[in-house]
C-alpha cells in the first residue's frame, strides 16, 4: 500500500488538497494530512478549515512513498519559507521518493532545490518560482520523480496521475472510470 503525506499550511487551496486526499484514498493509498504547524486545524484559502491527522514535527517521513504539496496562497508561501519542509523534501528526493506539487506549491520545490528540469504551475506564477523549465502547455508534468500541475481545475487530473504513479495503470483506470472522469 502506497503511503503519502499531504502537507497542509494555512492558506492551502482546498480543491487541490481534498482532491488528492480523496482520490488517493479511493485507490487504497494510506494518506496522511500533515499540518505544517503544530496546530492540527488548518484554514484553507477560501475559509474551509480542516483537521489534519498529524503535525509535521510528529510525522514519521521515513516510510512514505510520496510527499504532496497543495497550492493556494498564502499556503504555498508558508511551504516555500519552511526550512524544515525543505530539508524533508531534499531527503525524500535523495532517497528516490516521489514529490508532487500543484498550483503555486512548486515554489517550495524551487526554494528547496529539488525542482526538476521541467515543471508546470499556476500560469504567471513561474516568475515567482524563478526556475528554468516551465512548461505552460501541459496540465501535469512528470519529470523523473517530480510531478507538478497547474491549479484547481487540474486537481483531479493531477490526483489521478498520482494514482497511476503509485498504484499502476489498472488502479488508475478503475478510479478514473468510477469518477466518470
Amino acid at each position: 500500500m502506497a503511503k503519502v503525506a499531504v502537507i497542509m499550511a494555512d492558506g492551502f487551496e482546498e480543491i487541490e488538497a481534498l482532491s488528492v486526499v480523496d482520490i488517493l484514498r479511493r485507490a487504497d493509498a494510506e494518506v496522511s494530512m500533515v499540518a505544517l504547524s503544530n496546530n492540527l486545524e488548518v484554514s484553507g484559502a477560501h475559509g474551509v478549515t480542516l483537521k489534519a491527522n498529524v503535525a509535521f514535527d510528529e510525522f514519521e517521513f521515513k516510510d512514505i512513498d510520496m510527499i504532496v504539496l497543495p497550492g493556494g496562497l498564502p499556503g504555498a508561501k508558508h511551504l516555500a519559507q519552511s526550512q524544515k519542509l525543505a530539508q524533508k523534501l531534499r531527503e525524500a528526493k535523495s532517497n528516490g521518493k516521489r514529490l508532487a506539487a500543484i498550483c503555486a506549491a512548486p515554489w517550495a520545490f524551487s526554494t528547496a532545490g529539488v525542482l526538476g528540469d521541467e515543471y508546470t504551475c499556476y500560469p504567471g506564477f513561474e516568475a515567482t518560482i524563478n526556475h528554468a523549465g516551465y512548461n505552460p502547455d501541459k496540465n501535469v508534468v512528470i519529470n523523473g520523480n517530480i510531478i507538478t500541475s497547474r491549479g484547481p481545475a487540474t486537481a483531479m487530473e493531477f490526483a489521478l496521475e498520482l494514482v497511476k504513479e503509485l498504484c499502476g495503470n489498472q488502479k488508475y483506470n478503475e478510479i478514473k472510470s468510477g469518477l466518470l472522469f
